[in-house]
C-alpha cells in the first residue's frame, strides 16, 4: 500500500509513516491559540492529526504552515459550529489531508458544508465518526467514544460532538470538543493524564464528578482573550482549582499550549 493511504480493518485504521517535518521524539500535542475556538494538533514521527480547525480568524492554516505541517493523516471536524470548523475549508484547500472524520450531524453549518465540499472536490475520503471507531498512527491511537448513532435533526450539535480518547504509551488524553458532562459522564471515561476541558470552560455542573472519574494531571482550556461568553466560567475555574495537584493551562492566558510525552513522562510549555 502506498505511503499515506489508510486501510480500514475491522473497526480500526492503520496509517503508514509520512512525516514532512522533523518529527517529535514521542507525542507532541499543541493546543493552538485560535482565539474563541478549538484546534488541537497531535504529532508523532509518522505524521499529524488535527482535531478541529478553529474559527476563520484563528488562522489555523497559517499556524500549521509556520509549524511546517504540510500534511495531515487525519482532520477531525468534531461538530458543525464556526468556532470549531470555521478554518477547515481553507485548511483542506491549502494542506494535504488524507482523510476526514466527521459526525455528520444533521444541523450542518455553512462552514462544515464548505469544508466537505472542498474535501469532495479533492477526493478526500470522509469517515463518519461513531463510537467504537479507532485510528492508529504509529504509537498514537485515537478511539471515538461519542457519538454512538446518527443524531436526530434539530438537536444541539454540542450534544453529539465527537469525543476522542487519544493514547500514547501510558499517557491518555480525553478530547471533549464541546461535549459537556451530560454527554461525557455516561461514557464512564477512564482515568487520563490530560483533559481538554469541554466547551471552552463553559459552566458545567458535572465537571467536578468528571474530574473525580478521570483524575487528570493537566487540564487545558481553549478560549479567546476577553471573549463575549465569559469563558472560562468562574465555576469551572473553581472546580479545577479544587483538585489537588491539577495544573490548568489556558490559551487566553498562556497562548498556545504544547504538551510532549514519551509515553511515560510529560512536559509542558506555553507561548506566554
Amino acid at each position: 500500500m502506498a505511503a499515506g493511504l489508510v486501510a480500514i480493518i475491522a473497526a480500526g485504521w492503520q496509517v503508514r509513516p509520512q512525516a514532512s517535518r522533523p518529527p517529535p521524539a514521542g507525542l507532541r500535542m499543541t493546543v493552538l491559540d485560535v482565539g474563541q475556538g478549538d484546534a488541537i494538533l497531535l504529532e508523532v514521527a509518522e505524521g499529524a492529526v488535527l482535531v478541529d480547525q478553529g474559527p476563520p480568524e484563528g488562522d489555523v492554516d497559517g499556524q500549521l504552515r509556520r509549524l511546517r505541517v504540510r500534511r495531515l493523516a487525519l482532520a477531525v471536524l468534531t461538530h458543525p459550529q464556526r468556532d470549531h470548523v470555521g478554518g477547515a475549508a481553507e485548511l483542506i484547500e491549502d494542506i494535504r489531508v488524507d482523510r476526514i472524520l466527521d459526525p455528520r450531524i444533521p444541523a450542518e453549518g455553512p462552514e462544515e458544508t464548505e469544508a466537505l465540499a472542498e474535501a469532495a472536490e479533492r477526493g478526500i475520503p470522509v469517515v463518519v465518526a461513531r463510537r467504537g471507531l479507532s485510528f492508529t498512527l504509529g504509537r498514537l491511537r485515537l478511539r471515538v467514544l461519542w457519538p454512538a448513532e446518527t443524531p436526530p435533526r434539530g438537536e444541539d450539535p454540542n450534544l453529539y460532538a465527537t469525543v476522542i480518547l487519544a493514547s500514547y504509551g501510558q499517557v491518555d488524553v480525553l478530547l471533549t470538543a464541546d461535549a459537556e458532562s451530560p454527554v461525557t459522564l455516561p461514557l464512564n471515561p477512564p482515568p487520563v493524564e490530560i483533559l481538554k476541558v469541554a466547551h471552552h470552560g463553559s459552566s458545567d455542573e458535572g465537571l467536578s464528578r468528571l474530574l473525580e472519574l478521570t483524575r487528570p494531571e493537566i487540564a487545558v482550556i481553549s478560549c479567546g482573550r476577553r471573549n463575549d461568553y465569559g469563558h472560562p466560567a468562574p465555576s469551572t475555574v473553581a472546580a479545577l482549582a479544587a483538585v489537588p495537584g491539577l495544573r490548568t493551562l489556558r490559551t487566553d492566558r498562556d497562548g498556545a499550549v504544547v504538551i510532549e510525552t514519551d509515553g511515560r513522562g510529560i512536559s509542558t510549555r506555553t507561548a506566554a
